[in-house]
């Protein structure tokens, strides 16, 4: 024996069990987000406070960032006489980084950077390294791009196996790119990011 079944009697008990489906769905869990991670992001830009910066990453829905340091600030041909401190940015050093990995370690990495012709260069490189660094960046001087100041950087990253992240720029920052293939044959091992 066959029942009929109408539009208006089916609709009605879809309705229903998609309604309940719906509040019988466990709401207690949040929906995982995509992730989406800055990896070039600096403390004290341009002025700028940690905690604009902090609410900024959180406004973009950044779920990771790395934070790149600058190097110390020192009056020498590589920062252009002290001119590009800081990034030329005015950017935060590797202390407040860290800082900020500490406090937020589920939304924070940071990075560890030094002037690379500073003698204690690499000293201060395995430091942060030590303490948590995921990569040497950012190497932003007015160095070749193929001298021995880049490699005792690049020895570092080979030694913790981290990349390293250069900002090239003719004439200013990481001199002489038509020779940085000679860095990359030295060190076939260390990832460059530029």
């Amino acid at each position: 024996m066959r029942t009929s079944f109408s539009r208006r009697r089916f609709l009605a008990s879809t309705t229903v069990a998609v309604a309940t489906g719906c509040l019988l769905r466990d709401t207690s869990a949040a929906e995982p987000k995509e992730p989406i991670i800055d990896i070039h992001q600096h403390t004290h830009y341009h002025g700028r406070s940690d905690e604009q910066m902090i609410k900024h990453q959180r406004a973009m829905g950044i779920t990771t960032t790395i934070l790149l340091p600058s190097g110390r600030p020192v009056k020498r041909p590589s920062t252009h006489d002290g001119r590009s401190n800081g990034l030329a940015a005015r950017t935060g050093g590797n202390d407040t980084v860290l800082k900020i990995a500490k406090k937020f370690p589920k939304e924070y990495l940071f990075g560890a950077n030094e002037v690379p012709d500073l003698p204690d260069m690499q000293k201060e490189l395995e430091k942060f390294l030590k303490a948590g660094a995921v990569i040497i960046a950012e190497q932003k001087f007015k160095v070749a791009c193929d001298s021995k100041h880049v490699w005792a950087v690049a020895e570092v990253a080979q030694e913790f196996g981290v990349p390293v992240l250069m900002h090239f720029q003719h004439g200013s920052y990481n001199l002489n790119f038509d020779r940085f293939h000679r860095t990359l044959e030295k060190f076939p091992k260390v990832n460059f990011i530029g």
